[in-house]
């Protein structure tokens, strides 16, 4: 999903959200868009996969 980081806000318009207790960094309309809950997971090359929950 893209959007989504670990960097610390630097913007008003960021906010922090938290999935399986590591911490992201998404703008505010990508959240609104989007939503707030994701699931971790990783690909077949050992990459993080991070999927919209239902």
């Amino acid at each position: 999903m893209l959007g989504l980081g670990i960097d610390e806000p630097d913007e008003d318009e960021d906010a922090r959200i938290e999935v399986d207790d590591v911490p992201f960094i998404a703008e505010e309309d990508f959240l609104t868009k989007y939503g707030k809950k994701y699931s971790l997971s990783f690909g077949d090359n050992k990459e993080v996969v991070l999927t919209p929950a239902a």
